[in-house]
């Protein structure tokens, strides 16, 4: 399999890939993984980016252990493709207890990060994150956040900002980070601290006001919206998204796969996406994803340990 697999992108008149690729998500249908997946996918069929479909296996359940477990499973298989988001790969396995830690995965590359901000409702009195963190400080407990799940982007980064700007949030966990929105919206919690690209059609639609984004830089789509950086607190957060291959697929496999997904990240379909979903714009290779991953590590499973959560099958 490997071999026929073995193929250069500019010499097409070698063997190319003989089947349908897999492109695991962790989700289901509709959530902001699976949305990206097929944004990909799209973007390669309609660029003729492989010479074979990809199809999309949604192996939802278990925070992601699912997915992982398959993926990893599949070792050497490079008809298998798993869509990450980067720092979910690295706290999977310390908090379910389990060996299928980064040597288990070939990454592939990142195509950008899916930033998360501290956003509030248009109506809200709270006009910048100072005068937030001014009102929890006066106050301890008094404003309440909404999140995502325990344990995601969405709950990492108030938990950090309260470490790193001495406050106390009110934490409210939702099912999702669509639902941590709504409740926003519904004037149900003072500010929540999902990703952008949960809040995009409420941000247009004038209905969410930003207070500051947790990227390197500010986003190209919000120049007035200040990062956290800016604001004093040296805080990154957000899903970096990307793929990886089970561990043991040939070199030619990889340098493949990877030169697909460059040539999507260089595309103006995925540009605009990006654009749209408030994306950061980052691009890293297999190895600099490996480095990013290898890096974030330690944090990541200090945060876990932090929360209670770390081996808990």
């Amino acid at each position: 399999m490997a071999a026929s697999f073995a193929v250069s992108v500019t010499a097409q008149a070698q063997p190319l890939p003989a089947k349908p690729i897999e492109l695991i998500v962790h989700t289901g249908p509709g959530g902001g993984s699976d949305i990206f997946t097929r944004t990909v996918a799209d973007i390669i069929s309609r660029e003729k980016l492989l010479p074979v479909p990809t199809v999309i296996q949604n192996k939802a359940g278990g925070g992601g252990l699912i997915a992982q477990n398959y993926v990893a499973g599949r070792r050497g298989d490079p008809y298998t493709v798993f869509a990450i988001a980067s720092s979910l790969l690295v706290a999977v396995p310390i908090r379910n207890g389990t060996d299928n830690g980064l040597d288990k995965f070939q990454p592939l590359g990142l195509l950008g990060f899916d930033i998360n901000c501290i956003a509030v409702r248009a109506e809200s009195p709270y006009r910048t994150l100072k005068e937030l963190l001014d009102a929890t400080r006066a106050a301890p407990k008094s404003i309440n956040i909404s999140m995502g799940s325990v344990g995601s982007s969405s709950h990492y980064l108030p938990f950090r900002l309260e470490q790193l700007a001495g406050v106390r949030f009110n934490l409210v966990s939702m099912k999702s980070g669509a639902e941590a929105v709504t409740t926003m919206l519904g004037g149900h919690v003072h500010a929540s601290g999902e990703q952008l690209a949960e809040m995009t059609q409420y941000i247009e639609a004038g209905k969410v006001r930003v207070l500051a984004v947790a990227a390197q830089k500010r986003v190209a789509a919000l120049p007035n919206v200040p990062t956290l950086k800016e604001s004093g607190i040296d805080l990154h957060v957000g899903a970096g998204r990307g793929f990886a291959s089970p561990a043991g697929v040939s070199r030619e496999a990889v340098a493949l796969l990877e030169s697909v997904f460059e040539k999507v990240y260089k595309s103006a379909a995925w540009r605009d996406y990006m654009r749209r979903n408030y994306y950061e714009d980052v691009y890293m290779n297999g190895a600099e994803l490996t480095r990013h991953m290898t890096e974030i590590k330690p944090d990541v499973e200090r945060f876990i340990r932090d929360l209670g959560l770390a081996n808990k099958p």
